[in-house]
């Protein structure tokens, strides 16, 4: 599945610590965050949040059956 909005490549200066933190935390900048650049007051709250789910207190497997059971509920796939 494709996004319906282009990914934002070169954010606006706001947004530049953000993308070089996320390049820094995961050898990329997620496609999500490129898609809320498009709202930029959203990212930064949004990356606080994520950043409590990458090095919260579980360990990585029970994150993923986290991830995998809350896309089921949800009805989404992963």
């Amino acid at each position: 599945m494709s996004a319906r909005l282009r990914y934002v490549e070169d954010p606006p200066p706001e947004l530049v610590p953000v993308y070089e933190e996320t390049k820094k935390a995961t050898g990329r900048v997620l496609n999500i965050t490129r898609l809320m650049a498009h709202h930029p007051p959203t990212v930064a709250p949004f990356q606080a949040w994520y950043r409590t789910t990458r090095e919260g207190p579980l360990d990585l497997r029970l994150r993923q059956l986290a991830y995998v059971k809350t896309s089921q509920l949800n009805r989404c796939e992963y």
